[in-house]
């Protein structure tokens, strides 16, 4: 059975990724978290071989020796074990009032005083990360489904500091906090969409009126995508 970080293994994760024995862009505890998390309830099985260079930017760490490569990819494999099993069968039904998983949201009190107006921002930048590596599948689902694409948009907004299509709907301080105590709901609202895209309804009512999506042209006539027009 897969053994969770503490929080002195975590600590030391996320001090190796944030040094200078890696790329400038590599991510950080927070973000791998977001990524894991999107793979974890995504559309499709994501290999190692796929994820694990997403989190160095493509490049190899300058570890010490091949224990410290050991050591270092030894916890980012049992956190990525950590996050699979919380949204595993087995998880998931043991129906209770509290979620499946908690998102690992750093807090850098202290050495950002403005650090409350990025709270949450490397998590969804994370999560977009893992929604890329599968991106026409998460695409596909975003122009099918407006639900959806609402539910995926609080997260990004996270990242962005206001809604994807609306720059006007931003999110304060307070918008953010709230918001991070909806994430676990969040998180597991969609990994609920693509369980049911997987395995399927058991009654499914069809519509005879064609669909349209949100990037096609809307049927007022007026031009613009749907999205931009009656799909607001």
């Amino acid at each position: 059975m897969n053994k969770a970080l503490n929080e002195t293994e975590l600590e030391q994760l996320d001090n190796f990724l944030m040094s200078g024995k890696t790329p400038e862009e590599t991510m950080d505890l927070e973000m791998l978290d977001g990524l894991l998390v999107a793979l974890a309830i995504g559309p499709e099985e994501v290999t190692e071989e796929e994820w694990l260079p997403q989190v160095f930017a493509g490049a190899v760490p300058e570890f010490d020796d091949a224990a410290e490569a050991d050591t270092i990819l030894g916890l980012i494999r049992r956190h990525a074990g950590t996050v699979s099993t919380a949204f595993s069968l087995r998880a998931r039904e043991r129906v209770g009032e509290q979620p499946l998983y908690f998102p690992l949201i750093l807090e850098d009190e202290g050495v950002d005083e403005k650090w409350q107006e990025s709270l949450g921002a490397y998590w969804a930048s994370g999560f977009r990360a893992g929604m890329l590596l599968r991106e026409e599948a998460w695409q596909a689902a975003l122009d099918e489904s407006d639900a959806f694409f609402e539910t995926c948009a609080k997260i990004l907004a996270l990242e962005l500091g206001h809604h994807p299509e609306n720059e006007s709907d931003t999110l304060s301080i307070k918008g953010r906090e709230e918001r991070l105590t909806e994430l676990p709901w969040i998180v597991e609202d969609i990994m609920h969409y693509w369980l049911e895209a997987k395995i399927g309804k058991v009654e499914t009512v069809r519509n005879e009126e064609a669909k349209v999506g949100r990037n096609d042209p809307c049927p007022c006539g007026s031009g613009k995508k749907y999205k931009k027009c009656h799909g607001v």
